[in-house]
Order: structure tokens, then sequence, then C-alpha cells
């Protein structure tokens, strides 16, 4: 990797990236609202209580921001590495999805006690959604 280029990033590819996963996590989360919420602890009556309160946005705006830093690091790692195909940009999202994002995580839940059932739910979303966002990235450069 000789020198990162921030200019030379293909922006509209970032900020559809950004957008594919908030609604890949609205969709995912959706689906799987009521075995998340069992292995979170959440009830329903939790969910309305969060209503009107920064509890309700805020994970939503930290989510854009951390959407748009880690899109961001996968675009540049993709631009040293000269990710240029659909298969090297599934494997460049692949790679940082099971390499950083479960290995993280899967640590964490072993010490926090969580369920596997938690951690399959929790890191399937980022699995996805980089292994996408590394294609998109490697095919509209």
């Amino acid at each position: 990797m000789d020198a990162m280029d921030l200019g030379s990033l293909n922006w509209w590819a970032i900020i559809v990236a950004i957008v594919f996963n908030q609604v890949l996590g609205a969709a995912w989360y959706s689906t799987l609202a009521k075995p998340w919420m069992a292995e979170v602890g959440l009830t329903d009556e939790d969910m309305e209580a969060m209503k009107g309160t920064p509890r309700q946005w805020y994970p939503y705006v930290l989510a854009i921001v951390l959407a748009f830093v880690f899109t961001l690091a996968l675009a540049l790692l993709g631009q040293g590495l000269d990710v240029d195909s659909f298969g090297e940009g599934l494997g460049l999202g692949v790679l940082a999805a099971v390499g950083f994002v479960l290995t993280s995580n899967g640590i964490n839940y072993a010490f926090e006690g969580r369920s596997f059932r938690l951690f399959a739910i929790n890191a399937g979303y980022p699995l996805v959604s980089y292994s996408v966002i590394g294609v998109l990235l490697a095919l509209w450069n």
C-alpha cells in the first residue's frame, strides 16, 4: 500500500454503501426483532418506553457515523490492495467481517456469557453488509 488517497475514492459508492448498510440493518433487525429482543432482555414495553428519548434515536445516529467509518476504512483497504473485481471485493468484505468484527465480538460474547443465538444474529448482519459493500466498492471504483 503506497499511500491513502482520499481524493480518488468514489464518494458516491461510499454514500450508497452507507445507505445500503442502514437499509439492511433495518430489514435484518425487523425480521429478527423478537429473538433479538429476547436475547438482550428487552420487552415490547421497554421499546415503547424508549420512544421520544435519546435512547430511541441515538443508536441510529451512531450507526450512520460508524457505517461511514468502516465503509471509508474498507474503501481505503480496497484502494491499497487494488481490489477491482466481484471476487476480490467479496473476499475483502468477508475478510474484514470475519477477521475483525466476528472475532472481536466472539471474544466479547464469550467473556460476557452471551448466547450463540445472539452472536449469530449480530454477526450475520456485518458479514452480509461488509460482503456486499466490498463488492460495491470494488466494482464501482
